[in-house]
């Protein structure tokens, strides 16, 4: 859990405090000021879930402090649902319709899927009295809040150090950031069964 606090602290801190400075330099001209709004509710949304989740899943505050835990549920689920839908304005509006970046777009556009389904069906299992299941649905839907984080730490070292082409990386972590981790998830998953 340390390395994945340190990574979100870091992610963060190098990706995401520069946009709480309200201005076309923050964000540049392809955001501001059409789309800037719905980028920093996202942010502000995903930063709160990226924070929150780890929380949810220490057994001390499960089993100790069943209210916090409750508490903290809905607030990361909230924040899912806001984040993902503000992603969905982004993904589609943004680069699908106006630039037309389809490989990335549409990558963009299934995590934010991949984001709401997995809360979704934890929500559903929680509310159904299935914690089994609602524990394995959270562990999913952190793994894809984390794709972000993912993204931008992976693409950084394969620009950066391996010199690899901007846009053609940028296409592939739309979908490994996501898609990669969650199937590593989902066979640590099925293989504890």
């Amino acid at each position: 859990w340390g390395i994945v606090i340190f990574a979100s602290l870091y992610f963060i801190y190098d990706n995401s405090l520069h946009y709480f400075s309200y201005t076309i330099e923050s964000y540049g001209k392809d955001y501001f000021p059409n789309f800037a709004p719905t980028l920093l509710i996202h942010i502000i949304f995903g930063m709160t879930a990226l924070l929150i989740g780890p929380f949810q899943f220490f057994p001390a505050i499960r089993k100790n402090y069943p209210r916090v835990h409750h508490t903290m549920g809905k607030i990361y689920l909230s924040s899912v649902l806001v984040a993902a839908l503000a992603s969905f304005n982004l993904s589609v509006g943004k680069i699908l319709l106006t630039e037309k970046y389809f490989t990335f777009g549409a990558g963009l556009f299934m995590l934010a899927i991949a984001w709401l389904t997995t809360s979704a069906m934890a929500y559903w299992a929680v509310r159904s009295r299935n914690f089994e299941q609602h524990r394995e649905w959270m562990v999913r839907s952190f793994v894809v809040t984390c794709g972000f984080t993912s993204f931008r730490l992976l693409d950084k070292i394969l620009v950066e150090k391996f010199h690899t082409d901007p846009g053609q990386t940028g296409d592939l972590m739309a979908w490994a950031c996501w898609a990669v981790p969650l199937m590593v998830t989902e066979v640590i998953i099925q293989s504890r069964k």
